[in-house]
C-alpha cells in the first residue's frame, strides 16, 4: 500500500513539475517539450525526485500507442497522400541512407564493431519534431511543410524502429544477413499496416452504430493500444498498425461515423492524453539522461552529433532536390527547416534503454544517444525556433486570418445548430427555448454568409481555396459510398475499382493544382 502511494506521489509531482512549466513558457516563449527536458535534468542533477526509468517496455507499449495515434488521427489522409513522394523518400530511403552513414562512419572514426555501429545508426534516426510542429502552428506555417515534417516522422519511427530490430537480431546473433534482413524489413512493415487497416476499420464500421460520446471515446482508445500490441504479437511493426488505424479513424471513423459531439470530445480527450503523456515522457527524458555519462564520453558524443547532423544533411538536400527537378519544387527554405528540425526525441531514448547489458558498447551507444537527444532537443529546438519565428515561414496575411476565423465560426455555428437539433428531436430540451437558440444561430450564420461572400469577391484566392476543399471532401464521401455499396452487394468489385480510380487521380489532380 505504501509502495502504491510512493508512486503515486510521484506522478502527482510530475504533473505539478508539468503545470508549472505550461504556466512558465507562456511568459519566456520556450517551446513547452524543450522546457520539460531541461527541468527534468535540472531535478535530475539535484535529486529532487528519485530516478524513474523510461524502460522499453513502459515508451512502447504506454507511451508511443497514444502518441502516434493522435498524429495519425488529425493528419488529412489527402495532404499526406498529395505530399506522399518527399514524405516516402525522406522516411525509407532517408532512413535506410542515414543508418549506413551514421553506422560506417562510427565503425571508422571510433573503431566500433560495424553491426554495432549500424545498430545506433538505426536508433538514432527517428524524428520527433513535436515542439517544432507547436511552433508551427501557433505561427500559421505552410500547410504543406508542417505536413511533410509529421508525415515523415510518423513513417519513419515505423521504418526505423523494425530496421533497429533487424539490426538488432543480427548483433545478438553475430550473424549480418541483408537478405533476409531486407525481406523481414519488407514483411514486417507491411503486415503492421494490414493489421492496423483491418481493426481501424472494424472499429469504424462498429462506431456507426454507437451513439455515445464517452463509448467512442473510449473504442479509440482501445484501438490505439490493441493495434500496437495485436500486430506485436503477430511479429509485426506495432508502431506502423497504430498509425493507419489512427489514420482510419481521422479520415472516415470521424466524418461517417461520429456526431458532432463526439468528434468535439475525442479531440478534447485527446489533445488532453496526449498533453499528459508529452510531458510525463520529457521530463523523464531529462530525469534519466545522467550527465556525468555524457561527460566521461563527450568526445565520441561530439563526433555522433557531428556525423547525424551529416547523415540528415545527406538524406534532405539530394532527395529533396531529386524531387524537386521531377516533381513540384521544394524551396530551398523548407529544406532547411527540415533538415535542422529533425529532432530526435523520445523513440531514441526508449531504444537505447531497452538495450541488454549483453549488447557490445552498450554504455558508449546509450550515451551518445542521449547526448544526441539533448543537442537535438536543446540547441536545434531553440535555433529553429528562432529562425522560423524571423523568416517569412512566420508571415500570415490579413486576409488568411480573417478567411480561418469566418471558417471556424461557421463550422462551430453550424456544429451547434445540428446538435440542438438532434436535442430538439429528441426531446431533451423545450420546443420553444429550442427555436429561440436556432434563430440566434440562423442569424449569426447569415452575418457570417454575408461576410463570406464579400471576402470571396474581393480575394479571388480565397474563393478557389473554399472550393478546392469542398471539392476534395465531396470526392472524399463518393469513394466512401461506393466503397459501402461494394460491402452491401450493390455493386461489383471491378466497378467499384474503376470508379475509385477515377476519383483517386481527381483527387491528385485537385492536391496538385
Amino acid at each position: 500500500m505504501e509502495n502504491i502511494a510512493f508512486q503515486v506521489s510521484e506522478l502527482i509531482s510530475l504533473l505539478l513539475i508539468a503545470c508549472a512549466v505550461g504556466v512558465l513558457v507562456k511568459y519566456i516563449r520556450l517551446p513547452y517539450t524543450i522546457a520539460l527536458v531541461l527541468v527534468g535534468l535540472f531535478v535530475g542533477a539535484l535529486k529532487l525526485l528519485p530516478e524513474i526509468p523510461l524502460t522499453e517496455e513502459i515508451i512502447f507499449f504506454l507511451i508511443l500507442p497514444p502518441l502516434l495515434f493522435e498524429g495519425a488521427l488529425n493528419m488529412d489522409v489527402q495532404h499526406l497522400r498529395a505530399n506522399l513522394r518527399p514524405i516516402t523518400l525522406l522516411a525509407i530511403p532517408g532512413v535506410l541512407i542515414s543508418t549506413i552513414f551514421v553506422g560506417f562512419s562510427l565503425n571508422y572514426l571510433l573503431d566500433i564493431p560495424l553491426p554495432v555501429a549500424l545498430l545506433f545508426g538505426a536508433m538514432i534516426t527517428p524524428t520527433d519534431p513535436v515542439s517544432v510542429l507547436a511552433t508551427f502552428r501557433a505561427l500559421g506555417a505552410p500547410k504543406r511543410l508542417t505536413t511533410i515534417l509529421e508525415g515523415e516522422s510518423i513513417l519513419n519511427d515505423g521504418v526505423a524502429v523494425v530496421l533497429f530490430s533487424i539490426i538488432l537480431e543480427m548483433v545478438r546473433s553475430g550473424e549480418l544477413d541483408i537478405l533476409h534482413g531486407a525481406l523481414n524489413f519488407v514483411f514486417v512493415c507491411a503486415g503492421g499496416f494490414a493489421v492496423g487497416l483491418i481493426l481501424g476499420y472494424a472499429a469504424y464500421k462498429a462506431l456507426g452504430y454507437i451513439d455515445d460520446h464517452q463509448i467512442e471515446v473510449a473504442i479509440t482508445l482501445i484501438l490505439a493500444f490493441s493495434s500496437f500490441v495485436i500486430a506485436e504479437m503477430l511479429h509485426v511493426s506495432g508502431v506502423i498498425a497504430v498509425v493507419a488505424a489512427g489514420l482510419v479513424i481521422g479520415n472516415y471513423g470521424r466524418y461517417f461515423s461520429m456526431s458532432p459531439s463526439t468528434r468535439v470530445a475525442l479531440t478534447t480527450f485527446w489533445g488532453f492524453f496526449v498533453f499528459l503523456v508529452n510531458s510525463f515522457v520529457f521530463i523523464l527524458i531529462g530525469l534519466d539522461i545522467h550527465l556525468e555519462k555524457i561527460a566521461l564520453y563527450w568526445e565520441p558524443i561530439v563526433l555522433a552529433i557531428a556525423v547525424v547532423l551529416v547523415s540528415r544533411a545527406l538524406v534532405v538536400y539530394p532527395l529533396l532536390n531529386i524531387f524537386s527537378f521531377k516533381f513540384e519544387k521544394i524551396p530551398l527554405l523548407w529544406q532547411h527547416v527540415i533538415f535542422w528540425g529533425g529532432l530526435h526525441g523520445t523513440i531514441p531514448v526508449a531504444l537505447a534503454l531497452g538495450l541488454e547489458s549483453e549488447i557490445p558498447y552498450r554504455e558508449l551507444i546509450a550515451s551518445m544517444t542521449f547526448g544526441v537527444v539533448l543537442f537535438s532537443l536543446v540547441v536545434q529546438g531553440l535555433s529553429l525556433e528562432f529562425f522560423v519565428r524571423r523568416s517569412s515561414l512566420a508571415r500570415k496575411d490579413d486576409v488568411r486570418l480573417k478567411y480561418e476565423e469566418l471558417l471556424a465560426r461557421s463550422i462551430a455555428l453550424k456544429a451547434a445548430k445540428k446538435e440542438l437539433e438532434s436535442m430538439l428531436e429528441e426531446g431533451v430540451i423545450a420546443p420553444e427555448i429550442a427555436d429561440k437558440m436556432l434563430s440566434d444561430i440562423n442569424t449569426l450564420l447569415e452575418d457570417l454568409t454575408v461576410e463570406f461572400d464579400s471576402l470571396v469577391k474581393e480575394y479571388d484566392e480565397v474563393g478557389r481555396e473554399m472550393w478546392m476543399v469542398a471539392w476534395r471532401k465531396v470526392l472524399h464521401a463518393q469513394k466512401s459510398a461506393i466503397h459501402d455499396a461494394v460491402v452491401r452487394g450493390l455493386i461489383s468489385e471491378e466497378v467499384a475499382g474503376k470508379l475509385a480510380e477515377e476519383i483517386d487521380a481527381e483527387l491528385s489532380e485537385l492536391m496538385e493544382a
